[in-house]
């Protein structure tokens, strides 16, 4: 799933994302504030309560498209609530961020 939210960031264009930047307080791995967007910018350099929201909202997004459904309700919030419980219980964040893009170069060279 981090990869599938990797690659939705990857394709946003930069207006979006300076957009969502200008918005929301969002920070770095170091905590210093993103005030700047570029096309080397990966969701996994952005701290972790950003990529835990992007992360529920494509598994809520991905619950409700599997059922059917067109409106966000218990269970894609149930789902959203999950994915943001086990973000937070992630003990070692930067083992987690490594793992992801390991993941994500691996898919690279399979293809």
């Amino acid at each position: 799933m981090a990869q599938r939210a990797e690659q939705i960031w990857c394709d946003e264009t930069a207006a979006v994302r300076r957009e969502e930047l200008g918005l929301l307080d969002i920070r770095d791995l170091s905590g210093a504030q993103v005030s700047s967007v570029s096309q080397s910018l990966s969701l996994l350099d952005l701290d972790r309560d950003f990529v835990a929201s992007r992360l529920a909202g494509l598994a809520a997004k991905e619950d409700l498209q599997c059922r059917g459904a067109t409106e966000l309700d218990a269970e894609a919030t149930l789902t959203w609530d999950d994915i943001e419980a086990t973000i937070s219980s992630v003990k070692d964040w930067g083992a987690f961020i490594e793992a992801a893009r390991a993941y994500g170069r691996w898919i690279a060279t399979a293809k």
